[in-house]
């Protein structure tokens, strides 16, 4: 706020591209704080990130990742001496937490500990204006089950078939996915085709985004085994705004890659709608 209030022509002209980008991605009421809590959210977590996953380099290979990381280059030199040395006193206490962790549930553990702490106290309002709240693992099971048993019996498909495209329109931290790809609906010969070209997961709150990317990638890790492959049906996107008529003009420079997703997934052909979708009850005109 200090940066774009200095009036910094270098800060102004990338902050500005990156919001005119996620007005155009997610939702073009996205005000200027909004914006703002975004990078807040990505400056304090991918050290958290890089720690954690540092064999895999999550954040070097995730596409709006890399995007914001170009915003925050900018401003990062442009940050005073003490700014910067509580950022790194901040990472070298991740590090130190960390530091040891190498199995999927404790990493687990600590991601979902600090979102919770985050959203719950950093950003309550948006937790409470968004809807943020997260389905039993009993209710996922049982509606993706569900599903399935309708697949078959009305449609005579699975869920495992070829050229059923799958989309968790509000993903959360990806635990529909997450749990359909541990289900054993999806067969071993049809996982690999699934995970890079039929399953497609929306999220509109960035952190719930990385989480949902993070878990559904190890989760498809650890079942095949192999190379540590990117989720690429992931989209950090507003589904409600998706296929409304967008802005004109070059807004999505900012988050090139995601853009594309997103223009993808419009095309394709959904058979299978499947997750929760946010609610929030008891809010006034004003929310």
């Amino acid at each position: 706020q200090t940066l774009l209030k200095s009036n910094d022509p270098k800060a102004k002209k990338a902050f500005d591209k990156f919001l005119n980008g996620i007005r155009k991605n997610l939702n073009p009421s996205i005000s200027e704080t909004d914006a703002i809590e975004m990078l807040s959210q990505q400056l304090i977590t991918k050290p958290v990130f890089d720690a954690l996953f540092e064999h895999y380099h999550f954040t070097e290979n995730n596409s709006v990742s890399k995007s914001m990381d170009a915003i925050l280059r900018v401003f990062e030199t442009k940050l005073p001496p003490s700014e910067l040395e509580a950022l790194k006193r901040f990472y070298e206490s991740v590090r130190m937490r960390v530091r040891g962790i190498n199995n999927a549930e404790a990493r687990q553990r600590v991601i979902k500990e600090l979102y919770d702490r985050f959203f719950n106290v950093a950003f309550k309002k948006m937790s409470e204006r968004l809807g943020i709240v997260y389905t039993p693992i009993e209710v996922v099971d049982f509606i993706i089950h569900s599903v399935e048993d309708v697949m078959k019996a009305e449609f005579n498909k699975s869920l495992s078939d070829q050229g059923v495209q799958i989309l968790d329109p509000f993903t959360g931290t990806g635990t529909f996915i997450v749990r359909l790809l541990q289900s054993g609906i999806i067969q071993k010969n049809d996982l690999e085709r699934k995970f890079k070209s039929e399953i497609h997961a929306n999220e509109l709150v960035l952190l719930a985004y990385y989480i949902a990317s993070i878990n559904i990638e190890e989760s498809y890790h650890e079942i095949s085994g192999g190379e540590y492959l990117p989720f690429v049906g992931g989209v950090l996107t507003d589904t409600f705004q998706l296929t409304e008529a967008q802005a004109q003009g070059d807004f999505e420079a900012a988050l090139v890659e995601d853009h594309k997703r997103a223009e993808k997934q419009k095309k394709m052909p959904m058979q299978v709608v499947i997750g929760n979708p946010p609610y929030s009850v008891g809010q006034g005109d004003a929310n």
